[in-house]
């Protein structure tokens, strides 16, 4: 199990790096599958995934001016006094990656889970998407859901777009989670960008792949690979998978030093995408609880699912209360 999540880190840390050279060096164009073939094995491991979930109360599709989003929810009846939280994912994992953390954040919480645009999965995008289209989209999303403030929890890139999305949007804040949040609080070393590239070319030896993953890992280069569904589905998204997606922006010293909402920042001590840079970074962070876990990586929400729900259920519980 172990093996597994170090696998998933990784393939998720080099997917944000890819997309971020690709943003700013190619054209934005729809996301699409390549194949048939292709979107038929992802949603295999998708809907595999989805069937070991509890079941969602209700889902949505709600229209955008840039394409329709896929929303699952989980109604909790004796939450009506707690605010929601919103789950946004990490690169290509959808709402499958949330299926060991659901079950603590449903207990006191109604949760929705969003199917990001412009993103592989369920949701269908229309119109090609700019910078700062991440806040529109997700603020349009939100205000037919009749939601209006929430607790935020992203992972990763989308992490990322979070951070962004919350300091342009901060009323509809009720508190922002950041679970090893891409390149909004650090730029991305020269170092992993080199071997994530050298890892994502196709022609090039799969043990010479291997090896790069592992200088992004510190893992034995032996040891990446895993049949879980969930690391297959990333990597068939990974292959199969056409998208062009904005970078979220580094924020600065001062939008950092201007945020007025609790936020809680969870950092890996061996993850190639944050690091001491994203740890000074949010430490500027007013009203901000920052812990680095030891002996995690970049699959930190998976790895210390339980640990990590009982503080966060004591972080919005704090917000929840002091509000009545």
């Amino acid at each position: 199990m172990k093996r597994f999540f170090i696998f998933l880190g990784i393939f998720i840390s080099v997917l944000c790096i890819i997309y971020t050279f690709k943003w700013l060096f190619f054209t934005k164009h729809i996301w699409h599958f390549k194949t048939s073939a292709g979107k038929l094995e992802y949603f295999k491991y998708y809907d595999e995934i989805m069937k070991t979930i509890p079941s969602p109360t209700s889902t949505h599709q709600i229209e955008t001016a840039w394409g329709d989003v896929f929303i699952y929810e989980w109604r909790n009846q004796n939450a009506k006094d707690f605010s929601p939280i919103i789950l946004l994912s990490g690169h290509s994992s959808g709402t499958p990656m949330w299926s060991e953390n659901l079950e603590y954040f449903t207990k006191n919480h109604t949760v929705f889970s969003i199917d990001t645009l412009w993103d592989v999965w369920k949701s269908i995008q229309n119109v090609p998407l700019e910078n700062g289209d991440d806040s529109l989209w997700l603020t349009e999303a939100i205000e037919k859901l009749w939601i209006k403030k929430a607790h935020f929890v992203g992972h990763s890139f989308w992490a990322g777009y979070l951070a962004n999305f919350a300091v342009k949007n901060p009323e509809k804040v009720e508190s922002l989670t950041l679970l090893e949040p891409a390149i909004a609080l650090n730029a991305l070393s020269f170092k992993t960008m080199f071997w994530a590239t050298i890892s994502s070319i196709w022609f090039f030896p799969e043990s010479w792949k291997n090896y790069a993953l592992a200088q992004i890992s510190w893992e034995d280069s032996e040891n990446i690979s895993s049949e879980n569904p969930l690391a297959q589905m990333i990597k068939a998204a990974s292959t199969e998978f056409s998208s062009s997606l904005p970078s979220p922006k580094t924020l600065s010293v001062e939008e950092l030093k201007n945020i007025n909402f609790p936020v809680y920042v969870a950092l890996s001590d061996k993850s190639a995408i944050t690091g001491k840079a994203a740890e000074d970074a949010a430490k500027l962070i007013p009203n901000a609880t920052v812990k680095v876990w030891e002996n995690t990586t970049h699959s930190l929400p998976m790895e210390v699912k339980e640990e990590l729900a009982k503080e966060l259920e004591i972080f919005w519980k704090k917000i929840d209360f002091t509000k009545k």
